[in-house]
C-alpha cells in the first residue's frame, strides 16, 4: 500500500528486486523479502492476551463506541 500511495504521488519506489538495495537507516531490505509463503504460528501470549481483553469486556466496550459514532480502527 505504501508503495503505491508514494507511486500516485510521483515518488519513486526502491527497487527491492535490485540485490544491492541498501536503506540508510536499515542496510540491505532485500534480504528480508519471503521467498515462499510462512505458515502462521500459535502464539500463547497474544491468545493470554486476547483471553484477558475479552474478560474484561473489550467487546462491549467496542460496541459501545461504535454506537456513539466513534470510528473503530481494527
Amino acid at each position: 500500500m505504501l508503495l503505491t500511495l508514494r507511486a500516485h504521488h510521483g515518488l519513486e519506489n526502491p527497487d527491492f528486486e535490485n540485490p544491492d538495495f541498501e536503506h540508510p537507516g536499515f542496510g540491505n531490505l532485500t534480504s528480508l523479502l519471503l521467498t515462499q509463503p510462512v505458515a502462521p504460528q500459535k502464539d500463547d501470549v497474544l491468545e493470554q492476551l486476547v483471553a484477558k481483553l475479552h474478560e474484561q469486556g473489550v467487546d462491549e466496550l467496542l460496541q459501545h463506541r461504535e454506537s456513539l459514532g466513534t470510528v473503530v480502527r481494527s
